[in-house]
C-alpha cells in the first residue's frame, strides 16, 4: 500500500512541475513613475507655458499604452496636500490605472482620512515601516507584486522621517533595516525589485548604498529636476521624480538574459548622440570624407581620430549590455490634449472642493 501512495506522490509532483509556469527569462517592462504631486490636479504654471495636470498624464499614459506597451505605473509619495481634494485625486489615479502608492509624510500629515482614500483606492497603500504608535503593527501593505510580461516585480515602500504635524497616532520603523529584510525575503519571490522611497535626497544615496539587493530606486521628497546620471558603483539605481506632477519618469528595462545584471545606458546614448551630431557639423555636409576635408591640418585631424575613437568605444559598449536600462524625463506641457474623462473628474472634485 505504501508503495502506491509513494507512486502518486511522485507522480503528483510531476504534473505539479510540468504544469507550472515556465519561468521568463527575456524580455521587455517599463516602469512610469511620479511624485510630490502635493494635491496638483491641474497643470502647473510655468515661465513660458503650464506643466503636468493629471488630464494630460492621462492622455500620454493612453498614447503610450496604445502601442502595446505594458506599464508598471507608481507613485513615489506625497500625494496629498492641506487641501480637501484627495478623493478627486484617488478616482484619477483609479481611472489612469496605478499599480501602487508609497505613503509619504506629507501623505500622512495631510489627508483627512487615509482610511477612507485607501478603500476608494484600487491599487494598493503600500509603506514597510509606517506602524501604529500603540500597537506597532503595519498601517499598511509593505509591498506589492505586479507581473508584466512575464516577469514579478515587488515594489516595497518606505518612508524616512514624520513630518511634525503628523497625527501622535503613526510611528516608524528604520527604513534601511526594514528595507533590507523586506529585500531578503522577496528576492526568491520576485525578478526585480523596486524601492519607492519618501525622504531627502541626502537620505536615499544613505539606504541605496545599504539595498543593494534592490534593482530600481524612485525618490519623493527631493524636488530637484530629474536628471540622466552616472550609475552607482553599488546599490539600485537611483532616480529623482520632479515635483507637481509636471513631468513623468520612465525607465525601460530590455531583458536578454535574467541571470546577468542590469546596466543603464542612459548617458552611453548620450554620449553616442552627441558625439554623432559633432561629426556631422564638422563634416557640414560635405561631399568628402572628414579625413580629406583635414588632411592639411594636422590638429583637426588627431581631433577627428580622437572623436571617432570615442564614438567606437561607446558604440562598442552598447552592444556589449546584456540587459539594458533607458531612463526618460518627459514634462508634459500644453501641446498635449487633455483627457476627457478625467477632465470630467477634476472638475467635479473641484465644485465639491468649492461647496
Amino acid at each position: 500500500m505504501k508503495y502506491n501512495k509513494l507512486f502518486l506522490i511522485i507522480i503528483s509532483g510531476a504534473l505539479f512541475f510540468s504544469c507550472t509556469k515556465p519561468r521568463t527569462t527575456a524580455g521587455e517592462f517599463i516602469v512610469v513613475t511620479t511624485g510630490n504631486v502635493q494635491g496638483s490636479l491641474k497643470p502647473y504654471k510655468a515661465r513660458l507655458d503650464s506643466l503636468g495636470g493629471l488630464a494630460r498624464r492621462a492622455t500620454f499614459l493612453k498614447d503610450l499604452r496604445a502601442t502595446g506597451t505594458e506599464l508598471i505605473l507608481l507613485d513615489a509619495g506625497n500625494l496629498f496636500n492641506a487641501q480637501d481634494n484627495s478623493i478627486g485625486l484617488i478616482k484619477c489615479y483609479n481611472e489612469i490605472g496605478y499599480d501602487a502608492l508609497n505613503i509619504g509624510a506629507q501623505d500622512l500629515a495631510n489627508a483627512i482620512n487615509l482610511g477612507n482614500l485607501e478603500k476608494a483606492a484600487e491599487f494598493p497603500f503600500i509603506s514597510a515601516n509606517i506602524i501604529h504608535s500603540r500597537s506597532g503593527k503595519p498601517v499598511f501593505k509593505p509591498f506589492t507584486t505586479i507581473e508584466r510580461n512575464g516577469f514579478i516585480i515587488a515594489v516595497i515602500g518606505l518612508t524616512n522621517n514624520l513630518l511634525e504635524n503628523s497625527s501622535a497616532k503613526y510611528g516608524i520603523k528604520d527604513p534601511i533595516q526594514t528595507g533590507k529584510d523586506l529585500l531578503e525575503k522577496l528576492a526568491n519571490q520576485s525578478d526585480y525589485q523596486v524601492v519607492l522611497f519618501n525622504g531627502s535626497f541626502d537620505d536615499a544615496a544613505v539606504a541605496r548604498d545599504a539595498l543593494v539587493e534592490a534593482d530600481f530606486m524612485f525618490i519623493s521628497g527631493h524636488r530637484g529636476t530629474p536628471r540622466k546620471t552616472r550609475p552607482p558603483e553599488k546599490g539600485p539605481f537611483l532616480y529623482k521624480v520632479g515635483d507637481f506632477g509636471r513631468a513623468l519618469v520612465t525607465i525601460k528595462t530590455h531583458v536578454a538574459n535574467i541571470d546577468s545584471s542590469l546596466k543603464d545606458i542612459s548617458m552611453l546614448i548620450e554620449r553616442e548622440k552627441f558625439i554623432k551630431e559633432t561629426l556631422h557639423l564638422l563634416h557640414g555636409g560635405s561631399s568628402i570624407s572628414l579625413e580629406e576635408m583635414y588632411a592639411g591640418n594636422y590638429d583637426m585631424s588627431q581631433r577627428i581620430k580622437m572623436i571617432k575613437t570615442e564614438l567606437e568605444l561607446a558604440q562598442i559598449e552598447l552592444a556589449s549590455a546584456t540587459n539594458t536600462v533607458e531612463f526618460d524625463f518627459i514634462p508634459l506641457s500644453s501641446s498635449i490634449i487633455d483627457d476627457v474623462d478625467i477632465k470630467r473628474i477634476i472638475n467635479e472634485a473641484s465644485i465639491m472642493v468649492n461647496k
